[in-house]
């Protein structure tokens, strides 16, 4: 039954990371609205999608041979596929932000006016504005390639990189908000919080302490369906004046910390 919810009847959507987590609950979601889901993974999607492409983001060649076998044009990309700070490093910053660069550069000439991007960020890259500077070097770099290389000489560990690479999906959507804009094209990110899926575990090994202090001040940890009705509230074609923001979807807990309820250590 299509939902009356989201304007998203007939709209083709691409959606990475679909075969689990957040971006499986996102495309049933999408699928229940009307849309046609163009869906990438490494992993196979048991859905009814219009179409599948596999992809490995560690891969430049297999997201340009992914982009290439998307048809046609589409309304809506949403960027969810990540992986955690228990990931090899370099693979963390290949996920989570070259791959989301190159695949959603790939894809923009391709995007209808008055369709919309959002990546999937996290509260973790809440620090972005101190460390901007270095953001904003990686981001520099033209190309995958380039970017590899300017991480293989910045060397981080795995908290480090992960915190890094969310805290770069923040600052890449803010400076794609106006080029986009000028082809039609919103662009946003959302900041889970602690979630309910399979890596939860690996998250909690990477993050420690904090993940937990989330957890208890907001007394739990947000479902996939949490995330993904957020996801397609902010990517909604209806929704036309958010552009260039990260909605922080964490049970208040960062505005928490602003407003004096929440005390650190």
């Amino acid at each position: 039954m299509t939902s009356p919810h989201f304007g998203f009847a007939e709209k083709r959507v691409v959606v990475t990371g679909a075969a689990s987590g957040i971006g499986y609950r996102t495309t049933e979601l999408l699928l229940e609205a009307g849309a046609h889901v163009v869906a990438l993974d490494r992993n196979p999607v048991d859905l009814k999608v219009a179409q599948f492409v596999p992809v490995d983001m560690t891969e430049a060649t297999t997201i340009d041979a992914a982009a290439r076998e998307i048809d046609g044009e589409i309304d809506v990309l949403l960027n969810i596929a990540g992986v955690p700070g228990t990931a090899d490093p370099l693979v963390t910053m290949k996920v989570n932000v070259l791959g989301l660069r190159m695949l959603t550069e790939l894809l923009i000439a391709r995007i209808r006016s008055g369709g919309a991007i959002t990546n999937v960020a996290s509260i973790a890259g809440a620090q972005w504005q101190a460390h901007l500077d270095e953001v904003q070097r990686l981001l520099a770099t033209p190309d995958y390639e380039s970017g590899v290389a300017w991480l293989r000489d910045h060397p981080m560990d795995g908290k480090r990189a992960y915190d890094f690479s969310k805290e770069c999906v923040v600052v890449l959507t803010k400076q794609h908000g106006r080029y986009l804009r000028e082809h039609g094209v919103r662009v946003n990110s959302i900041s889970p919080g602690p979630v309910r899926t399979p890596i939860l575990k690996d998250f909690r090994e990477s993050i420690g302490p904090l993940l937990d202090l989330v957890t208890r001040e907001t007394g739990r940890d947000a479902t996939v369906d949490d995330i993904a009705r957020v996801m397609l509230f902010v990517s909604d074609p209806v929704l036309q004046w958010l552009n260039a923001t990260d909605v922080q979807v964490d049970g208040g807990f960062m505005s928490g910390l602003v407003g004096g309820w929440v005390k650190l250590g």
